[in-house]
């Protein structure tokens, strides 16, 4: 018994020590805003093109994109809906946003299934996740060609190679890097752009945090309307009480 309360003590003490794979460079802080209803249009389109394929949003149907993401119905058949169902008919916009990848050949070409990212951002956290997205660079010895300075030996290739160029260490510590191709955007275009997809999957992780917000606002102006008759009242009930 007095190991075990040792054990809980340590554990809730020291909240710093994490289990996981990551290295122990300084992560890169993101500014999420869940309110900025562009920047999640724009990363569900680079989520939807990019990632997608690999990685499902199991807990997320593509309708929710039109009450939160202020998308009609159309855009979001023509433009973010790419799968069909198992009779070849294209997926309805009340299904998740799931893919049709073949779990035993996925996991022959990447060594493991690529993961559902629903909750990823809750998981790990918009910081770890922004620095992640910015820390792929080449590497020869990998199967795919591309470690991350953050996750050593993911088994992930670089898929924004695209966008963002290629970058190659140039010391040992991976602290700094040099680009030795161009991509299709400016190292800042890039990093917005992973801005508003790490903003969309916050989203994803929590859609009811919108909800939230707009009903929260509601809420406070209530509760200062009513401090005000509240206050009325206790001056009209106490004036004549001396």
């Amino acid at each position: 018994m007095n190991k075990f309360i040792i054990f809980l003590f340590f554990l809730f003490t020291f909240p710093q020590f994490s289990f996981g794979a990551s290295s122990s460079i300084d992560l890169r802080q993101v500014q999420i805003d869940l309110s900025n209803t562009s920047s999640l249009q724009r990363g569900a389109k680079i989520y939807v093109n990019n990632c997608l394929g690999c990685h499902t949003l199991k807990y997320q149907r593509y309708v929710k994109l039109v009450d939160h993401l202020g998308l009609d119905k159309s855009t979001i058949e023509q433009n973010l809906i790419f799968t069909t169902d198992q009779n070849g008919e294209k997926t309805k916009i009340g299904s998740l946003m799931i893919n049709a990848v073949n779990k035993s050949h996925s996991k022959e070409a990447f060594g493991v299934m690529p993961p559902d990212l629903t909750l990823i951002a809750r998981s790990r956290g918009p910081d770890w996740l922004y620095t992640f997205l910015l820390s792929f660079y080449k590497d020869e010895s990998r199967p795919l060609g591309a470690n991350n300075a953050l996750y050593p030996n993911v088994n992930m290739p670089h898929v924004l190679w695209w966008m963002e160029g290629v970058k190659e260490p140039v010391d040992s510590e991976l602290s700094n890097f040099k680009y030795i191709s161009s991509g299709s955007m400016s190292v800042n275009e890039y990093e917005k752009s992973i801005q508003d997809l790490v903003n969309f999957l916050t989203y994803v992780s929590e859609p009811a945090k919108l909800e939230r917000y707009t009903i929260g606002f509601w809420v406070v102006l209530f509760l200062v309307l009513f401090s005000f008759v509240a206050y009325l009242l206790k001056v009209e009930y106490w004036k004549d009480v001396k």
